[in-house]
């Protein structure tokens, strides 16, 4: 019989998602934005209802609990490889002493951006526009579950409040390890954070040969996330002339890790970071042992801009190809192939910088070769200091334009430079997956004539413009995974999205979620 995996989840209890809420924030925010738009009083209701379905199946007191929401999909017929979330140094990686006092506040500033501006701001807004009490019930069950979560928060003293640090950091441990032993279908990965090491908390590799090496170890991978305040190549990882890093130690024990890369998601909580390791910094790659300060807060109402700001200074693909060329035979999987959103852009060629001053385009194309500048430069026209691209392109031809200005640096797509890194031969161990594909729309269930999300028109162009063109060997890169429980945020149900993936792909599903993860967790 035939195994499956879903290469990317999360199992977090409450604990865990009160860090969270920044995915409630960013889906209010949208929301908020849809309403100033052409939105119908059934499409709202639906994103409000799913927002609270899925505060329900998650905030339980027992990840366990969680498990099982997930289970009631899969029916205990596909292996998860839930993924730890060490955010314990998201707030601050240099000044402990007053951490909980100072993650407190911020902590109460998300509530009362949500609780003070955002909610009711939705709720006034909708009452008016659609006079519709059901709606504005939806809205007061979210309003209310933001109330119980701040009234859970004030209810812990300060040295309760490490719940959220380090404690919380080891009750992950201990709940994966729990499951793990009691659920074949189980495989953890671990977090790591170097921070962790700089701190004196653990020596990492000592740290990871018991969890990952030793005789009642349960965890089979590990995962990074970089946004959360640290650098791909941080020297814990790379390694130096004194001290085994981490990748090598993955390279030596045939040990998979799993890292986020697309420029959304979590970011780290902090305004100034310190930073040893290479970032991107005015679109260059440079090597820093020292502060660098971000431009956007992320306790804001531009918190989106702060995510994504963060992301392309420490989690850009670039600074992934640094990795894998000191450890080309890495297992690793960059997750999410960039995010939906940059995965559709590629695939379909989209080009939305369609006037550009002429200097910055100008000097863009200045040093590239003659047929990539000649190829961008026919595609536009000169007008009133702007380069405008003709709208005229045919579907070939904007491919070709699409192409030469991502090497020009015209277009920065996460998703072109993931598939650049994994189907490289030199990487032989390079995957990446497609959890969190949130790409989709609003239709009505034909079966009880409901609205749903689906994702399925998305990923069958995917798999008909993108997928069946690769090699066997480019195919071979692709991981199925579900990124349970943050997808639900944004789009699909549970059920929904599991089954658009099996009818988009068809056979080839057997491929993304069997033979290709089975490799990568080197089963």
């Amino acid at each position: 019989m035939r195994t499956y995996y879903d290469i990317h989840c999360h199992i977090f209890n409450k604990d865990v998602i009160i860090r969270k809420l920044v995915n409630v924030v960013q889906s209010l925010l949208t929301i908020k934005d849809m309403l100033d738009g052409e939105i119908s009083a059934d499409e709202l209701k639906y994103k409000i209802d799913g927002i609270n379905k899925t505060l329900v199946g998650v905030t339980q007191d027992s990840s366990e609990d969680v498990f099982k929401t997930l289970d009631e999909v899969y029916k205990g017929k596909v292996v998860t490889t839930p993924l730890m979330f060490d955010l314990s140094y998201a707030d601050d990686n240099d000044d402990d002493e007053h951490s909980n006092k100072r993650y407190r506040r911020r902590i109460k500033r998300t509530f009362w951006l949500l609780s003070a501006v955002v909610i009711p701001y939705i709720r006034g807004k909708a009452k008016r526009k659609f006079k519709n009490d059901e709606l504005v019930d939806a809205i007061n069950i979210i309003r209310d579950n933001v109330k119980d979560f701040n009234k859970s928060f004030d209810g812990k003293s300060d040295e309760e409040v490490e719940i959220f640090a380090n404690a919380n950091y080891k009750q992950q441990i201990e709940d994966l390890e729990y499951l793990a032993e009691k659920y074949d279908t189980i495989r953890p990965f671990f977090s790591v954070d170097p921070r962790r090491e700089y701190k004196g908390k653990i020596n990492t590799i000592e740290n990871l040969k018991q969890k990952l090496l030793g005789a009642n170890a349960k965890f089979a991978g590990i995962k990074l996330y970089t946004p959360a305040g640290f650098s791909p190549t941080d020297p814990v990882l790379m390694g130096t002339t004194k001290q085994k890093g981490v990748y090598a130690f993955c390279v030596e024990h045939k040990i998979p890790i799993t890292v986020h890369n697309s420029n959304s998601g979590f970011a780290c909580l902090s305004t100034v970071l310190n930073v040893r390791g290479h970032v991107v910094l005015n679109d260059s790659v440079t090597k820093k042992n020292g502060h660098i300060k971000f431009k956007y807060r992320f306790f804001s109402r531009k918190a989106s801009q702060a995510i994504s700001e963060r992301a392309k200074i420490l989690n850009h693909p670039r600074l992934w190809a640094l990795v894998l060329k000191k450890y080309p035979n890495l297992t690793i999987n960059f997750a999410h192939f960039g995010g939906s959103n940059q995965i559709m852009d590629y695939v379909n060629y989209s080009i939305y910088d369609k006037k550009i001053d002429d200097e910055v385009f100008e000097d863009a194309i200045l040093n590239v070769k003659r047929n990539l500048r000649n190829t961008i430069a026919s595609a536009f026209h000169k007008k009133r200091g702007k380069m405008i691209l003709r709208d005229n392109l045919t579907i070939t031809e904007r491919a070709e334009v699409w192409n030469a200005m991502y090497r020009a640096g015209l277009i920065d797509n996460w998703a072109k430079a993931i598939f650049d890194l994994v189907k490289n031969p030199k990487y032989p161990n390079a995957y990446t997956d497609l959890s969190c594909f949130s790409s989709g729309l609003l239709i009505k269930d034909p079966a009880d004539n409901q609205l749903t999300f689906t994702i399925k028109e998305e990923l069958n162009t995917f798999k008909h413009s993108f997928f069946n063109n690769l090699t066997d060997y480019e195919k071979s890169k692709i991981l199925y995974g579900s990124d349970f429980f943050l997808a639900q945020f944004f789009g699909p149900t549970m059920e929904r999205y599991f089954a658009d993936f099996k009818n988009a792909f068809g056979d080839d599903f057997d491929l993304i979620a069997s033979d290709n993860p089975k490799r990568f967790l080197n089963d």
